[in-house]
């Protein structure tokens, strides 16, 4: 059987007539073309406002985008018209289904050409990609609005309750000591952390500035949004990832020794990923900071954001594990009951 290469996979996805992905790209340019508006609008200042007025009135800005962001489809529409090439394909599938007269077996066509990728986005689908570049969006609006001076403009007594969360479950150097689960430390590093200890001297006293309130509450919302952009990142990516190279190395396409084998190989691979992203994403409490003080710092760190779709890979792969072992146990109850 032809194995395809990473770049024909990627070049087959990009020329495929699979409705899902074709919608997906167009819906791509369109939440991109967003995030821009909102890149460079998020933070302007009206002079006669005071911070939290400007941070109210970007929050309904803000607000007004990701409204914008969750409907794709119209702004589609409105560019390219209701006749679109994609509506047309669409409508075709449609007619095909409809034209099935079993009603069982129109289900299971449907079911099929939905996994395959035949059909456009559904609103789940169209919503948790807004809701990703809406979350990017969000730290736009926190840096640029929420904070002002190195401290939050507007901290009332349920911030101050998630920010006493952290701390009371922070651990400080050293960290061998009395682990809890998140951790501060700005070590011997040379990125980052340098740049903290420059700026505050040590641990403690980055904690009782007020910026130290700012980066803990932004640790989090980091960590309670760290499932939700899993979640979101899943269910956008887990039609593609099919197409991007995760079928040959599916465990669920498990048919040798040799592939078993190569399955366990890559298990190591993701769950390294995984483990190193997870714990980062959610314990490291100073790996986002130097971002809400510096802009430039911002940019730099969305690579890290990287390790979602790392994790998300990590996710899907470990599901066919799941369905491998689960037909494995299955065989071996069928077999165990002719006996």
């Amino acid at each position: 059987m032809k194995t395809l290469s990473d770049n024909e996979s990627i070049q087959e996805w990009m020329t495929s007539d699979r409705l899902y992905e074709e919608y997906l790209f167009f819906y791509l340019l369109i939440c991109l073309f967003w995030f821009f508006v909102g890149l460079f609008s998020i933070g302007i200042r009206i002079p006669v406002f005071n911070d939290i007025q400007n941070l109210i009135l970007n929050s309904v800005w803000f607000l007004l985008l990701c409204v914008a962001l969750s409907v794709p489809k119209f702004w589609y529409r409105l560019i390219k018209g209701k006749n679109a090439y994609l509506f047309q394909a669409t409508a075709k599938v449609y007619e095909t289904l409809d034209s099935i007269e079993d009603i069982e077996q129109r289900e299971q066509v449907h079911k099929q050409i939905t996994s395959n990728g035949k059909l456009p986005p559904n609103r789940l689908e169209t919503l948790s990609l807004a809701f990703l570049f809406a979350f990017i969006l969000f730290d736009i609006l926190y840096i640029r609005c929420w904070i002002r001076d190195l401290s939050l403009v507007w901290q009332p007594d349920w911030v101050n309750a998630c920010i006493g969360w952290i701390h009371n479950n922070l651990t400080l150097p050293p960290l061998n000591e009395n682990r809890k689960l998140f951790s501060l430390s700005f070590g011997d590093y040379n990125g980052q952390e340098k740049i903290l200890k420059e700026y505050f001297g040590d641990e403690w006293a980055f904690l009782a500035s007020p910026f130290g309130d700012a980066a803990m509450f932004y640790h989090f919302i980091r960590v309670m949004m760290f499932i939700p952009i899993l979640a979101a990142l899943s269910i956008v990516l887990w039609k593609p990832l099919k197409w991007l190279g995760m079928q040959q190395i599916d465990p669920r396409n498990i048919h040798s020794v040799m592939s078993f084998l190569r399955s366990c190989a890559w298990s190591l691979i993701f769950g390294f990923f995984m483990t190193i992203g997870t714990l980062g994403f959610l314990t490291n409490a100073n790996w986002f900071t130097l971002g809400l003080i510096d802009q430039e710092a911002w940019f730099e760190n969305l690579y890290i954001n990287g390790l979602y779709i790392f994790i998300v890979f990590g996710i899907r792969f470990f599901y066919g594990w799941l369905v491998f072992w689960k037909s494995v146990f299955l065989k071996l109850v069928n077999k165990a009951s002719y006996n």
